[in-house]
């Protein structure tokens, strides 16, 4: 079933669509944008949509299962799909990729036969496994204290590091948010080199988002001057189960501003003996 939504991301495409062309005249819709267009919709459509928080106008599309059953037949026809975008933007209208069959395929959905590791979650306290979460924040908390992302590179990694440390935990930036930022050496002891770890971190339920993945690896490029090489991963809860771990391939500094897709380098699943609530 569609959402409200859709009746506003069909309103915005028409408005700026030339038929006589096929062309839209407009792709980036701010977010005074949406909210003109979300009341608009509300006198023309009868809809009940709030324009409070247009921000997150996308996201909560974008997080769900059911995507691209929110996105407008009319608009995925023409072969139109949508990425977030931040600050004063709100979401930018796309052409599909060469293939594409739907506005929101699901990429990089869990591999139940990605190898599987398990590692102890006994260290963490009882009294700590008590309070346990299904949101991304708790989900991050665990992984940083039994080193999961660390686990990954030594088992199962595709990019050889020497060492790697978490540096911070819910970064927001101008452009994006990276759940956890780590920083690990690669090549060799004696002449190591510096490499970010970036994760985007989601619960069982939503999927890993190609578009989010790559703000991050920009932007960590952004806030550090002094690193060449950004490793992206995605972290995401499987029920009773741990984590699937998802590699992509390096990203290089002066490549990293014409980034659109995503090469999945190394994938695991780091199951968590005994089971950690919230996971």
């Amino acid at each position: 079933m569609a959402s409200q939504k859709t009746v506003v991301i069909e309103y915005l495409f028409d408005k700026y669509w030339d038929a006589n062309n096929n062309i839209l005249t407009k792709t980036l819709m701010t977010i005074d944008d949406v909210g003109k267009a979300i009341r608009a919709c509300r006198k023309t459509h009868g809809i009940s949509l709030s324009d409070n928080n247009p921000a997150n106008f996308l996201k909560d599309i974008l997080r769900s299962k059911n995507a691209s059953k929110h996105w407008p037949a009319s608009v995925a026809k023409r072969r139109f799909t949508a990425v977030q975008r931040t600050g004063e933007a709100c979401f930018e209208f796309i052409p599909f990729a060469p293939g594409q069959t739907e506005a929101f395929p699901e990429k990089f959905a869990v591999d139940l036969h990605a190898p599987r590791f398990p590692i102890q979650s006994t260290s963490i306290p009882l009294v700590t496994k008590s309070l346990g979460r299904s949101d991304e924040t708790w989900h991050i908390q665990v992984a940083v204290q039994l080193r999961v992302v660390e686990t990954h590179f030594a088992v199962a990694g595709a990019f050889g590091l020497l060492e790697l440390a978490h540096l911070q935990s819910g970064i927001k930036l101008r452009k994006t948010e990276i759940d956890a930022l780590f920083l690990g050496k690669a090549g060799t002891a004696s002449d190591p080199f510096s490499v970010l770890v970036t994760c985007e971190a989601k619960q069982a339920k939503d999927p890993l988002i190609e578009s989010q993945i790559i703000n991050q690896a920009q932007a960590s490029f952004a806030a550090n001057s002094h690193v060449d090489v950004t490793v992206p991963i995605g972290l995401r809860a499987i029920k009773g189960v741990g984590f699937y771990v998802v590699e992509f391939e390096a990203v290089k500094r002066d490549f990293a501003s014409g980034l659109t897709q995503l090469d999945v380098a190394s994938h695991s699943i780091i199951e968590l003996k005994p089971a950690v609530k919230g996971i």
